[in-house]
């Protein structure tokens, strides 16, 4: 990973809107500048308040980490690195890092993730300071993938891939939808997944439902009967990257109308991927490629879209 890429790309950042310093708490932000994945995917009650990365305008990071932590030294290409003692206030350790980074009175920046508590020391070190919130200064970096995050996210998609192959041939009749989703999530652990990118969705809907701006009313605890198509929004995290499949299924026969929906959604896709890189050069213009095709199926309107959630897609990466 080019971790020198990602710093140096941050502090032309901050240089641009005048900030002297950028601290992020354990959270997405602090493992793609330093490496260090915490476990801020689940409670935040598990995390720290004395992990977070602090960023000056010029010069090298610090990286401070609990006592819990500090395994993590071993893997972080930053070189100072402090762990907090138990007998000493965070607070002590906040006022010397802000000195020894020759931060004067100017212009923070504090990510989402840092507690409050973390924040109100940071506070007072940096007493005169104008604050703003952090959020987004790495976006655009973020959305550059590097070939080793490409590596990443495709192992994650591998894993994902040979997930559902396994969960294929177990959807029989009378399989909950909760059952099933504790299924995927279970075998995505098993095959080397530290987690789920966000919580596992496989929803029913019976063919004939009455449509309404919520498609999943089939009852959670109600077993799976022929005729019902199934939407899978399921994904893994491995190796600190993400995957997101979203498929739908069919258990039963198909009327010929709904064969003919997925042949065209299908065919949609294709021809978009296939425009890749002559008639499609920005990312923005994939989606309406894939309209213009369903319009002339004659499927558009039945695009998420195009209805009230106005849903069309998301960057992935070490998040969805």
């Amino acid at each position: 990973m080019d971790f020198r890429r990602r710093l140096t790309g941050l502090q032309a950042k901050m240089e641009e809107q005048g900030l002297d310093l950028v601290i992020y708490g354990g959270s997405p932000d602090l493992q793609y500048l330093t490496g260090v994945n915490l476990e801020w995917r689940r409670g935040r009650d598990l995390l720290n308040p004395q992990d977070n990365v602090f960023v000056p305008r010029q010069g090298e990071p610090v990286l401070t980490l609990n006592p819990e932590n500090q395994s993590h030294v071993q893997v972080t290409w930053i070189k100072d690195v402090r762990v907090a003692e138990k007998t000493q206030p965070y607070g002590e350790l906040v006022k010397k890092i802000v000195a020894d980074l020759g931060v004067k009175p100017g212009r923070v920046a504090i990510g989402d993730f840092c507690w409050g508590s973390t924040s109100l020391e940071v506070a007072k070190a940096c007493a005169g300071s104008r604050f703003r919130v952090g959020e987004g200064l790495l976006d655009q970096l973020r959305m550059i993938k590097e070939p080793e995050e490409v590596a990443k996210l495709k192992k994650a998609a591998e894993v994902t891939e040979a997930v559902m192959a396994l969960i294929s041939p177990r959807i029989v009749e009378g399989l909950t939808q909760r059952n099933l989703q504790i299924m995927l999530e279970m075998m995505g652990r098993g095959l080397g997944a530290t987690d789920v990118s966000f919580p596992p969705t496989s929803g029913y809907l019976k063919t004939g439902t009455i449509p309404s701006d919520d498609p999943f009313i089939y009852p959670s605890e109600a077993g799976l009967a022929k005729g019902t198509s199934i939407a899978f929004d399921f994904g893994l995290v491995v190796d600190g990257y993400c995957s997101d499949w979203g498929r739908s299924l069919y258990y039963g026969q198909p009327r010929t109308d709904i064969l003919q929906a997925y042949q065209s959604l299908h065919l949609a896709v294709v021809q978009a991927g296939d425009a890749v890189g002559g008639e499609i050069t920005r990312l923005c213009d994939f989606y309406s490629h894939m309209e213009r095709v369903l319009d002339k199926q004659g499927y558009g309107n039945y695009l998420r879209n195009r209805i009230k959630t106005g849903t069309v897609g998301h960057q992935i990466g070490v998040e969805v």
